[in-house]
């Protein structure tokens, strides 16, 4: 049987907290932002590297993104990069375009968790 991963997981959050002090209160709400920012433009450069079937850059992105991605809880954004990596280091990117479409729905879905979460807004 398939474990659900979370959408979002609050608890990667609170590992956060100890980054935030006194002269840095929203640091937190403000690193979240720039992952918010810049993840349509990473996920836009993914469609094109796979596009142009560059395998080792896809790869290479996946990963960075999967690792942002899980630092903000975002699991299910994760969950799908890690299969993208993988796949791209494999023989083949039969099946990437699926795994891309499930990774951007994830993203959509996860986005305003997060946002709610941290207080930003749009």
């Amino acid at each position: 049987m398939e474990q659900q991963v979370l959408a979002m997981d609050v608890r990667q959050l609170e590992k956060l907290n100890v980054l935030q002090d006194a002269d840095a209160p929203n640091l937190v709400a403000d690193m979240a932002r720039g992952y918010l920012d810049r993840t349509p433009q990473r996920i836009q450069r993914m469609k094109e590297m796979l596009a142009a079937r560059s395998a080792s850059q896809l790869a290479s992105e996946s990963h960075g993104l999967a690792t942002s991605s899980g630092m903000f809880g975002m699991m299910r954004v994760r969950q799908h990069c890690k299969a993208l990596e993988n796949l791209a280091r494999g023989p083949s990117l039969d099946g990437a375009e699926a795994i891309l479409a499930q990774m951007e729905q994830a993203y959509a879905e996860a986005r305003p968790l997060l946002m709610t979460q941290l207080g930003i807004q749009e």
